[in-house]
């Protein structure tokens, strides 16, 4: 496990998933550090970790969130000398979730695969958030009081406040390999959307 600094525009690839030593070969993916522990993720995975004439700057973005210091500890994590993305600005707008309840949800009931989890509160508001100087996200401005679970647009487009971790973002990270587009189980969940069986491991992650 390489131990790596945060360092403002230093462009990393990361091992998805969480580590298993029986798995033969497992999937990279670029990200750039940005400031104040947000970190940017570019749509670009390989099985080799070769990252040989790479151009950020024509390359597609697959989102940008703010991590933890646990994550980059226990991910597998290797620098790479590639120029950075300069000219990126990240939003200010980010989903908060609603309720402070727990509630169960029922996955793929009826099958072999079913499964229960509890999620805090349902659905979201759209806020506009500044970083504190402890690294907590503080609401500012309250741009969509309750977003409509119809409203896949905006569900889309923005991602959660939630500060990402290892292995749940790493499991996620994967996820979007698999489906080739931006994909966030949690989100999925906020908002009472359907839940491929495909993120099973991701539950088991969150439940664990």
């Amino acid at each position: 496990m390489n131990k790596i600094r945060w360092r403002k525009n230093q462009v990393i690839s990361i091992e998805t998933k969480k580590k298993d030593e029986n798995r033969d070969k497992n999937v990279y993916v670029l990200a750039q550090m940005l400031k104040d522990s947000q970190m940017l993720f570019f749509n670009l995975f390989r099985e080799d970790n070769n990252w040989v004439n790479v151009d950020l700057s024509d390359s597609p973005i697959l989102f940008c969130t703010y991590v933890t210091r646990q994550f980059l500890k226990y991910s597998n994590v290797f620098k790479q000398d590639i120029a950075p993305l300069v000219d990126y600005t990240p939003t200010n707008l980010y989903i908060n979730s609603l309720g402070v309840e727990w509630r169960s949800v029922k996955l793929w009931e009826g099958t072999p695969d079913e499964y229960n989890v509890l999620v805090l509160g349902s659905g979201g508001q759209l806020v506009e958030e500044e970083i504190a100087a402890d690294g907590i996200l503080i609401p500012e401005k309250i741009i969509i009081p309750r977003i409509l679970e119809t409203d896949n647009q905006t569900i889309d487009k923005y991602e959660m406040s939630n500060v990402r971790i290892y292995p749940e973002l790493n499991e996620r990270l994967h996820l979007c390999y698999r489906f080739n587009k931006n994909v966030d189980p949690l989100k999925d969940l906020k908002f009472n959307r359907f839940i491929p069986i495909e993120y099973k491991e991701y539950m088991e992650i969150m439940m664990s």
